[in-house]
């Protein structure tokens, strides 16, 4: 018999990296390897995913309405569990170890085995109360913990005491450079990711303020939507660059807007792993992001594809996008470089990584 595997989200309709990134793991476990897949959501705030789902795949929903974390959580262990015991679910794999409070309890006596996939880092986790309380109960009782980068899975053995049923699996990148001619590349820095403080929006703001002002024939085009777009669009108003920092908001052909990037840059606050630096990687972007603990170090080898810049010093993140900007043989070079280290971040891999996991359980 085919195992059942249920992927746990919030609600996989929303356009974020960690549903970008479920759809591709779910679609693919069930194109190669025949598993039985389908997604649960606490709510559905769309009528169909942003990320297509293939045929076959199954949506069902806890409520109507999303819920935060709390009180309002008890009534759906009870939904959860019937819902587990009336699909024959084999595994249940929570996306957001917040979930993890819903599913551990809900699976409890049934054949349900609990995996609770880390999207962010433990330091962030630790950092907010109920995160932070939620992750201490979860780490000693799910059945398997996976995380994003080897620098998490130390703060997992050693901080929270996991030592058994835990490892590192990369996020894929989302899609394969095809052709050298598809990449026409343009004086066109890219940044990608939610527009929210945690994405370091202020650094971007003063970065871009001085990049642009220096050079007329460059455009910062950022993708990606969140709550400091008014924020954005007023900086872009009253520094007059209406056409040069550019909001794009959600976009489905990333891939098309890094093909013509000559830089990438990143100013988070922190990161799990960084999906959009891996595509630009793909796409022979060079990086730069700022040298926070988790995440851009695991990808970016300074100096040699990319740099990495001192936590939150926008003067040497400026002038580290100088030097690339005035130096195309480098970019290349850069680019050229990080290519060559993306073998460990192809879906098919990746895909067998979680293969043994569930063929574990």
């Amino acid at each position: 018999m085919r195992k059942k595997i249920c992927f746990f989200s919030g609600d996989i309709t929303r356009s974020g990296g960690t549903e970008r990134v479920s759809v591709q793991i779910a679609n693919a476990l069930q194109k190669e390897y025949s598993y039985d897949i389908c997604f649960m959501s606490l709510t559905e705030q769309q009528k169909k995913p942003f990320y297509p789902l293939l045929p076959g795949i199954r949506r069902y929903r806890l409520g109507e309405k999303w819920i935060n974390p709390g009180p309002g959580y008890l009534p759906l262990i009870g939904k959860l569990r019937k819902l587990l015991k009336n699909l024959q679910i084999d595994i249940i794999i929570d996306i957001d170890i917040v979930l993890d409070v819903l599913s551990i309890p809900a699976s409890r006596g049934l054949k349900t085995r609990v995996v609770s996939w880390e999207h962010f880092t433990a330091d962030f986790e630790l950092s907010v109360l109920y995160r932070k309380m939620i992750l201490r109960y979860s780490v000693k009782r799910s059945d398997y913990v996976v995380v994003l980068t080897d620098g998490d899975l130390e703060e997992y053995r050693k901080r929270l005491g996991r030592k058994n049923a835990i490892c590192r699996i990369y996020n894929p990148v989302a899609f394969k450079l095809k052709k050298e001619t598809e990449l026409q590349k343009k004086n066109v820095i890219l940044t990608v990711g939610r527009l929210a403080p945690e994405k370091g929006i202020e650094y971007i703001k003063k970065i871009s303020l001085e990049i642009l002002k220096r050079y007329p024939e460059w455009q910062w085009i950022i993708l990606g939507d969140g709550i400091e777009r008014n924020n954005l669009e007023q900086f872009i108003a009253e520094n007059h660059l209406q056409n040069r920092l550019i909001l794009k908001g959600n976009v489905e052909n990333v891939d098309e807007y890094l093909q013509k990037a000559s830089i990438f840059v990143v100013t988070s606050k922190y990161e799990g792993l960084g999906l959009s630096m891996l595509e630009a990687r793909e796409m022979k972007v060079p990086c730069v992001s700022f040298d926070i603990k988790m995440g851009p170090r695991e990808l970016i080898h300074n100096e040699v594809d990319g740099y990495l810049v001192k936590v939150f010093d926008c003067n040497e993140m400026v002038q580290k996008i100088e030097i690339l900007i005035n130096n195309p043989e480098l970019r290349s070079q850069f680019a050229e470089k990080a290519y060559l280290c993306m073998d460990e971040f192809r879906l098919e891999k990746i895909v067998k990584q979680w293969k043994e996991i569930l063929e574990s359980l």
